[in-house]
């Protein structure tokens, strides 16, 4: 009973550092900010979703792909201003 509420709880803890990572993501995008924290904050939440998913619960690959789509979101070319 104590594991399965563990990995819950580490589940929403990555969850909701991963959705952080997305929301941080769109703001330097829409800021045009420095992008850096953002690309190491998309790839920990990633690694980290993918850890929990392999090792402790299959909850994790929540965070994973909340994580990877912060990656792709921070990693994504801007658009060129237009003359």
């Amino acid at each position: 009973m104590q594991d399965e509420y563990l990995g819950l709880f580490t589940v929403m803890s990555f969850t909701g550092l991963a959705i952080g990572a997305v929301l941080l993501s769109i703001l330097t995008r829409a800021s045009k900010g420095n992008r850096a924290f953002a690309i190491i904050l998309g790839v920990f939440a990633t690694g980290m979703g993918l850890y929990v998913w392999v090792n402790i619960t299959e909850g994790g690959i929540l965070s994973a792909l909340f994580g990877a789509s912060a990656l792709a979101i921070a990693l994504w070319p801007r658009a060129k201003p237009r003359d």
